[in-house]
């Protein structure tokens, strides 16, 4: 008798295992990765519509601690890529809050813009690192 309990027991615990193998298992779904705006790069300020046969895509580099350039004039609906190429972290801050995020070497930010206007921006680590985005109408 002693030998049958823990027979039994073992049969049931298998009898469980194989049950628990053949139920049918719930979908997973694998969440889409999340980025940093930094990473993700894309920012619209304001709405509007633009002509896209004008619009542009400009790029500023940002190497030893400037924007490169550190002034652009772009038409409406344009979108500006800025690539840090510093080993040092930056930033690319707009006065009306639009943030980048910390750039990292090789990390990239863009934004378009849809409304005329300038639009100073700033490194939030290195204050002497400025620049502004000139957009026609």
């Amino acid at each position: 008798m002693r030998i049958a309990i823990p027979v039994a027991a073992a049969a049931i615990a298998l009898s469980a295992c194989a049950a628990s193998e053949q139920a049918p298992s719930a979908p997973t779904t694998t969440p889409a990765p999340q980025s940093t705006p930094a990473q993700q790069g894309s920012s619209h300020h304001g709405s509007g519509h633009h002509d896209s046969a004008t619009a542009e895509t400009k790029r500023v580099p940002i190497v030893d601690f400037t924007f490169q350039p550190a002034s652009l004039t772009v038409p409406v609906g344009s979108t500006v890529v800025w690539t840090q190429r510093d080993q040092s972290t930056h930033t690319v801050d707009f006065d009306d809050g639009t943030k980048s995020g910390d750039m990292a070497k090789g990390d990239t930010y863009r934004r378009t813009f849809t409304k005329p206007g300038t639009y100073p921006y700033i490194c939030f680590y290195h204050p002497d690192m400025t620049g502004k985005i000139t957009v026609t109408g």
